[in-house]
């Protein structure tokens, strides 16, 4: 009786032993792992409040295996990288990049599997906003005057960065308005050799422009004049200045236009300078007058 029952039980054993090699065969074969290459945005963790980091890649590739089933349905929502620069100090920073996945897949591989990242301190600033109208009004009509709301915004980010911005630029489009408009537009943060800056924030993002357009002015297209002032610096001489674009279209009242033949930018110093350089600068624009474009581009060459 009992040698029966214990092979009873050596058969269910190596019954269930088969049953479990079947259903991994069969598994195995109907949904094999697989491996896939997933981008996933990459977090940056553990930055002191005072810090920011900098040059981080927005994503990484990160490959798993696993059943068909769950790779052929994997998002970049269903995976994790990050970086942890707890305790980084303001300089250069190598990381490893980490890797959460679920407990379903192997993780195979992160690439890349390190990064050089910069840390640098957080600043802030507070610029004055400027319109520059872009585009022409319809003929007979005349923009008189453009109000910005905020007049302000302030930039902040990476101290580096920050301290790059030279001026915020609100273009403003006025091609085929005929009438009095307000229009929210989203403000250009500049450096100082006329690059767009990116990678900080800006706050308000949007700005409201009303601008005011009057109808039965004349418009007139006058030459521009440079005036400079300072010395070169020693062994150098001043070989030319060239204004872009070397005119202006002005609008306004006929009998003011009447009186102008040209306008003058702002003084610009030449003090010091040793090498060409460009810098924009503003026109003088008489008061009742309105200009196409409130500022221009002056290129300073050099000579020895």
């Amino acid at each position: 009786m009992e040698e029966a029952r214990g092979k009873n039980i050596t058969i269910k054993i190596l019954a269930f032993i088969m049953a479990v090699v079947l259903w991994l065969y069969v598994t195995n074969e109907q949904n094999p792992p697989v491996e896939a290459s997933v981008s996933v945005p990459l977090e940056v963790r553990g930055v002191a409040e005072s810090l920011v980091a900098v040059d981080a890649p927005d994503a990484v590739r990160v490959k798993v295996r696993g059943p068909r089933s769950i790779t052929a349905g994997l998002t970049p929502q269903d995976l994790k990288a990050y970086v942890d620069l707890k305790g980084a100090t303001e300089g250069r920073h190598s990381v490893r990049i980490y890797a959460l996945v679920p407990t379903s897949l192997e993780l195979v591989e992160v690439q890349p599997d390190k990064i050089t990242v910069r840390v640098d301190g957080k600043a802030s600033r507070t610029l004055p906003a400027e319109v520059r109208v872009t585009g022409s009004a319809p003929a007979g009509t005349v923009v008189t005057k453009t109000t910005l709301t905020p007049e302000q915004v302030t930039v902040s980010g990476p101290k580096a960065t920050v301290d790059s911005v030279d001026r915020v630029i609100v273009p403003l489009d006025i091609t085929g308005k005929g009438a009095d408009f307000v229009i929210q537009v989203a403000p250009l943060i500049v450096s100082r050799d006329g690059r767009a800056v990116e990678g900080i924030g800006v706050e308000p993002d949007k700005l409201d422009v009303a601008a005011s357009i009057v109808k039965g002015m004349d418009k007139k297209t006058v030459d521009i004049k440079t005036i400079v002032f300072g010395d070169m610096a020693p062994g150098t001489v001043l070989k030319s200045v060239v204004t872009t674009p070397a005119r202006v279209e002005l609008s306004g009242d006929p009998k003011e236009l009447g009186r102008i033949d040209y306008v003058y930018t702002e003084p610009i110093s030449v003090a010091g300078i040793n090498k060409d350089t460009e810098k924009e600068v503003r026109l003088q624009i008489k008061e009742g007058l309105v200009a196409s474009q409130a500022a221009v581009t002056v290129k300073i060459s050099v000579g020895r």
